[in-house]
């Protein structure tokens, strides 16, 4: 039997000790290595609060490098959220699977590592943009979020147009229900609006309903 060593990430100390988005990365990645034949011999969680600290990490890669298994993590995002630390870690020997996109290979799971960095960069600047124009307006940009709000809202529906594309192309293929349009997105690794979670039919609906 193949063995892998599984790798979970949550943000904060509160989450930790919550569990909260620890249980399903679990779940998501002993079901993949039940159905896949892997035997899970090692387990690491890490809990950190900042993006640049993955001692976790690195302890999990070097624990693959020596017993030569695969390393599985539940999203591409528990990687990390820089595409040039990925980079790093899909050049390593170690066999990386992705249990959100188990078809994913070397090159696939760095080209997508680029492109949710690129969508998080523009979804940055929107709400920039939205944020600055709300002030040369004169709305005041005080506790109750309302600004934040609608600069949110101006970047998810950018979001919706730059995706409208492959929506009419899906379409023309007769995929319209928002089932199986949330199906299509996540076989090819399109990555959300929020960029570290998978597609689903009520998310679809929203989008579907911003390009109206």
């Amino acid at each position: 039997m193949k063995q892998a060593v599984a790798y979970y990430r949550v943000s904060t100390h509160r989450q930790g000790k919550s569990g909260l988005g620890l249980e399903a990365q679990q779940i998501a990645v002993m079901n993949y290595c039940k159905l896949n034949g892997y035997d899970l011999i090692r387990e690491v969680i890490e809990v950190k609060s900042t993006r640049k600290c993955r001692n976790g990490l690195l302890e999990a890669m070097d624990m693959c490098k020596i017993m030569k298994v695969a390393l599985v993590v539940a999203r591409l995002d528990r990687l990390g959220r820089d595409v040039e630390q990925i980079a790093r870690l899909v050049k390593s020997n170690v066999e990386i699977i992705v249990t959100d996109n188990p078809h994913a290979n070397r090159f696939t799971i760095h080209i997508l590592a680029a492109v949710a960095e690129e969508q998080r960069q523009r979804i940055s600047e929107t709400t920039k943009e939205a944020l600055n124009a709300a002030r040369n307006r004169g709305v005041i940009l005080g506790k109750n979020g309302k600004a934040l709000s609608v600069a949110n809202k101006n970047a998810a529906v950018e979001f919706a147009r730059k995706l409208s594309p492959v929506i009419n192309r899906l379409r023309n293929r007769g995929i319209t229900s928002v089932r199986a349009v949330s199906r299509e997105l996540n076989k090819r690794g399109v990555p959300t609006f929020r960029g570290d979670s998978q597609w689903h039919p009520s998310t679809v609906h929203i989008l579907m309903n911003r390009l109206k």
